[in-house]
């Protein structure tokens, strides 16, 4: 038996639950990432030092990611996912009113942890929730939800900031979130006081999976996810700190509407499919990272629609290669627990994100914006000297 009684009326309410909770979480986890020049400023501290307010939640949440994905089937999946909405948003809630630099990074730190519960557990959570037929296009749902929530993250903590501030702005993305937290926990409430499911035993006669083999295919794909999250994190994050400096000096507000540049990954992933019909994913990857680096060069223009134009083909390119990954990283293969396979993928992927965050913003103050764009050359190089050599690998003679 799973978490409570499935039933036509429970799948919904499994499903908007699992949404909402995806936007809530990923609401809060880069409400930093458009304020670094503010907090910068309130703090008198230099650029890497802001931007450890966007890296620690990510170092945070790609340690517990594995950790929380096995404590799941313990203390029951619904339990899990509804405490870290709800933690996540009181730490969001106090996180405006802490004193100094330190305690800010810490409080961010915190809230990387209970948002890692979250992702870690839903989508084994649907599983055990809904059919076999009813459970893809949940997950899709759920990472609608994750996308939405994202780009809110930036968007309206950005916009409220213009008016109130951005401690206010701060406050306001938390209250949005524990507002949607609220009715995840009313939405999960039957859930939340049964029983938690019996863990699933391979059936008789059937081997058990064994751990993953770390081959040179696993690591392309993880490094993939890596190289190319320090290319949109890094990009980003430091995105605003430019647009805010001369000849455009532009509100936070103003600096948020460019992080509606996101949605183009909305259309990407959507349309990943049919396009992994007509090419290979090797090939895909490649034209990501062609299309990524014309988009890192073109920002380099000091021009607001050029810059546009540039940063939406970067990031383009980024959900070409970041899509085919994580996909390849969750396709069931002999040997492999595929479950374990997406939770280390997403381990090395928010790692990228950390990395990328910091390593801008120190290349930033030392190179301005040019040093940005050398990183995400160079990793974006990486990558495809990394698809190359698997496929020679691949095509080599045992």
């Amino acid at each position: 038996m799973t978490d409570g009684e499935p039933n036509a009326t429970s799948d919904r309410r499994t499903v908007v639950a699992v949404f909402l909770a995806g936007v809530a979480v990923f609401l809060v986890l880069y409400e930093t990432q458009g304020l670094i020049p503010a907090i910068r400023d309130a703090y008198s501290i230099d650029a890497p030092t802001a931007s450890l307010t966007v890296s620690a939640t990510n170092v945070a949440m790609a340690c517990f990611l594995i950790p929380f994905s096995l404590l799941a089937s313990r203390i029951g999946h619904a339990r899990q996912i509804a405490a870290g909405v709800i933690v996540a948003a009181v730490l969001a809630l106090i996180l405006p009113f802490m004193p100094s630099a330190e305690l800010l990074i810490a409080v961010r730190f915190l809230q990387g942890i209970a948002i890692a519960s979250v992702p870690a557990t839903a989508m084994a959570y649907l599983s055990l929730r809904l059919s076999p037929s009813a459970l893809p296009g949940a997950i899709g749902v759920y990472i609608a939800g994750n996308t939405i929530g994202g780009l809110s993250s930036r968007l309206l903590t950005g916009l409220a900031a213009e008016v109130l501030g951005w401690h206010g702005g701060l406050a306001f993305t938390a209250a949005v979130s524990l507002a949607l937290g609220l009715i995840v926990v009313w939405l999960l409430r039957r859930d939340l006081t049964a029983t938690a499911p019996k863990r699933r035993v391979a059936h008789e006669g059937q081997p058990r999976r064994s751990p993953i083999p770390l081959g040179h295919g696993l690591w392309a794909i993880y490094l993939t996810g890596f190289l190319c999250m320090i290319v949109f994190g890094g990009s980003f994050t430091m995105l605003g700190s430019r647009l805010q400096r001369d000849p455009w000096q532009l509100s936070e507000g103003a600096v948020a509407l460019f992080f509606l540049i996101y949605l183009v990954g909305t259309v990407v992933t959507t349309y990943y499919g049919r396009l992994a019909l007509r090419f290979t994913r090797t090939r895909l990857t490649l034209i990501g990272m062609v299309v990524a680096v014309i988009g890192a060069v073109l920002t380099l223009v000091n021009s607001l629609p050029v810059i546009v134009i540039g940063m939406s083909l970067l990031t383009g390119g980024f959900f070409l290669g970041h899509t085919g990954a994580s996909a390849a990283a969750s396709t069931a293969r002999p040997g492999v627990d595929t479950t374990r396979s997406a939770a280390i993928y997403l381990t090395v992927y928010y790692l990228g994100t950390s990395l990328g965050a910091w390593l801008s913003a120190v290349l930033f103050t030392d190179y301005a914006w040019p040093g940005v764009v050398v990183m995400c050359v160079i990793s974006l190089a990486a990558v495809v000297v990394l698809v190359g050599f698997t496929q020679r690998h691949r095509s080599s003679p045992s």
